[in-house]
């Protein structure tokens, strides 16, 4: 009995690495498609039907090894684009505000104040 366990442990080992490699694949391939599309579409349910997973499954595996849900992830996606955008300085508030896909400047201001306790203004003045 005793030997039967120690043989089967290897495999039971073995198969979650796997399977947690499965998982780490499907992270790099959400992050891909996010870099690709957060511009055309900021909806989670987009993502999880791009890569043939429930909705709750992505998001379960994204919390289990990015402690952030695929939301977190687009959300990050969009600052880290505002931010590179506003400190180039090329396009004025208003045009970023709509080509990065948000209603209104006011929701863009509040979405940049909220994260990083500056207004789009003084990011760009910085």
């Amino acid at each position: 009995m005793m030997q039967e366990l120690v043989e089967v442990a290897p495999i039971a080992e073995w198969v979650q690495r796997r399977y947690v490699l499965e998982e780490i694949k499907l992270l790099f391939r959400l992050q891909r498609l996010i870099d690709t599309d957060f511009r055309k579409c900021k909806y989670r349910e987009y993502y999880a039907a791009l890569i043939g997973v429930s909705l709750f499954q992505l998001d379960s595996i994204a919390r289990r090894h990015l402690d952030k849900t695929v939301y977190q992830l687009i959300q990050d996606r969009l600052l880290q684009e505002a931010l590179k955008m506003l400190r180039e300085g090329k396009a004025s508030v208003k045009e970023l505000t709509f080509e990065l896909g948000f209603r209104d400047q006011a929701y863009f201001a509040r979405f940049i104040r909220r994260r990083t306790g500056l207004s789009p203004l003084e990011i760009r003045n910085s």
